[in-house]
């Protein structure tokens, strides 16, 4: 029995691309195609990248490359923590995004720059956010063990835009806002 076959899931249920059965062939041009294989690795290369942060910093290289003294170690394996999980979540959700528009037809060049750049951006937010949390600004279950910072990193990352709009918040309450002249 195929799993189109049982009575309560529809082929749409599955599909979400508006494509018909055996509809295979992509509607991208060969170009289209090529760029499109392109940003796919590079979304693959960043992804193992972020996790080699995550586990080469759970390894100790880092502070053993940086010769860190004992004091400095924790506090920069934490914040390394954050920032590697920060792009993790920024990739995994830029996956979502890629796969989502490609198959549906609204890949564009367009947003390039956006997909590329986005991981970064997510790591930097995930940074920040977690100084706030190490640092008491940003009132968060301020715990200093390692899979929280990757947790709370990975969703500061994920939602980075989100992560943004409240880092607004707080400016516009510890500064005010700007009058409009």
């Amino acid at each position: 029995m195929s799993l189109l076959s049982e009575e309560k899931i529809q082929p749409n249920d599955i599909n979400t691309d508006d494509k018909d059965q055996y509809d295979w062939k992509s509607k991208y041009p060969p170009e289209a195609r090529k760029e499109i294989r392109w940003e796919s690795v590079y979304i693959g290369v960043i992804f193992i990248l972020s996790f080699a942060l995550l586990v080469l910093n759970f390894l100790g290289v880092f502070s053993k490359l940086l010769e860190l003294e004992e004091s400095q170690i924790l506090q920069f394996e934490y914040i390394v923590y954050f920032s590697s999980a920060g792009m993790l979540g920024g990739i995994v959700f830029g996956m979502k995004y890629f796969y989502r528009v490609v198959a549906r037809g609204y890949w564009t060049q367009d947003r390039k720059y956006w997909r590329i750049l986005s991981p970064f951006i997510s790591m930097s937010v995930a940074f920040i956010v977690g100084t706030m949390a190490s640092s008491g600004i940003l009132m968060a279950h301020n715990s200093s063990k390692n899979m929280w910072a990757i947790a709370f990193g990975f969703f500061a990352g994920y939602f980075a835009d989100e992560a943004v709009g409240k880092m607004y918040e707080m400016a516009t309450l510890l500064f005010g806002k700007t009058k409009k002249k």
